[in-house]
């Protein structure tokens, strides 16, 4: 190894652990590492060594393990069985987080009877759907209508 990548490397290195609670992306580092004056070759190099710590904070999750909260019997009665198992995948999919899907419950109580998957997928293209992009939503209702071959 050439001397300069072992010092690219340990800037790299050194930028990952001073900023611990953001998470630099390949993208990121390569456009820090061109401003502090790094050519595009040494970059690559680097960036190859240390790929996977870079991967690894890339898809590093702050919401901790997927818990998904047991229904009320009120709100059991207030869902359709193919409503409950579209919001249970939502849910296990990491789509949906706690307070989205608190909220939701809440507004089912508004509805009279019980909700079908067209009430619950108004709701969320309402209440979810509105600001986020549109990858997100094609990966959301892929994951509602149940289709298995959905990469999010």
């Amino acid at each position: 190894m050439k001397h300069t990548l072992i010092e690219l490397v340990d800037v790299i290195m050194q930028r990952i652990q001073e900023r611990p609670d953001a998470r630099p992306t390949e993208h990121g580092m390569r456009s820090w590492l061109a401003r502090q004056g790094y050519n595009k070759r040494e970059i690559d190099a680097a960036i190859k060594l240390v790929g996977p710590r870079l991967a690894e904070s890339d898809n590093a999750v702050d919401r901790g393990p997927v818990s998904v909260r047991t229904l009320s019997l009120y709100e059991e009665y207030k869902l359709s069985p193919e409503a409950r198992r579209a919001l249970v995948r939502l849910e296990l999919h990491g789509l949906l987080d706690t307070y989205e899907r608190e909220s939701l419950l809440d507004y089912l109580n508004q509805y009279d009877g019980v909700v079908g998957l067209a009430e619950l997928d108004y709701l969320l293209t309402w209440m979810v759907c509105g600001n986020r992009d549109v990858a997100f939503q094609q990966a959301f209702f892929n994951v509602f209508e149940g289709k298995g071959d959905t990469l999010h």
